[in-house]
């Protein structure tokens, strides 16, 4: 059987002691730092979420303003590109009526000069009938006969 002896007693009252010790000495300040760490673990974790949270509404509130900055830019953009359009449809009216202005009076200058053109050519063209008569006829023949008015409707109607 077991013996129970004085030795044995000593080594079980010094090993209980040595671990008695060791636990004061080194596990529990282990454990302390450890749990303590692990607190420090779980706080920067939950004030990590808080922060994440924030940046997501941060986030999501800047997208927002980008979006009505955009909007407001794209708006700006159309309005002055409606408004250059419309000066520069303006702009193609008067030059469009001036246009039309200086060409009508191109044409009644036109005409004028034309209306001279032809009363100089009637007279011309009695003075070349007269001197052709005087050729074929004789020099003694003046074509008197002739209708400044005919004349001057057949030359029109040849313009």
């Amino acid at each position: 059987m077991l013996e129970l002896n004085g030795t044995v007693i000593v080594l079980l009252i010094s090993f209980l002691a040595f671990i008695w010790a060791l636990n004061l000495v080194f596990v529990k300040p282990v454990s302390r730092v450890l749990e303590a760490r692990a607190a420090k673990v779980e706080q920067d974790l939950a004030l990590s979420k808080v922060s994440r949270s924030e940046a997501e509404v941060v986030l999501a509130d800047y997208q927002k303003r980008l979006v009505e900055v955009r909007n407001k830019a794209q708006t700006i953009i159309n309005d002055a590109a409606t408004a250059a359009q419309k000066v520069r449809n303006e702009e193609i009216g008067k030059v469009q009526t001036q246009g039309r202005e200086r060409l009508t009076a191109a044409r009644a200058e036109l005409a004028t000069e034309k209306k001279a053109l032809v009363d100089q050519l009637v007279d011309r063209e009695i003075e070349l009938v007269n001197i052709i008569m005087g050729k074929l006829i004789g020099a003694g023949h003046q074509a008197t006969s002739m209708d400044r008015v005919q004349v001057k409707k057949a030359l029109e109607e040849a313009c």
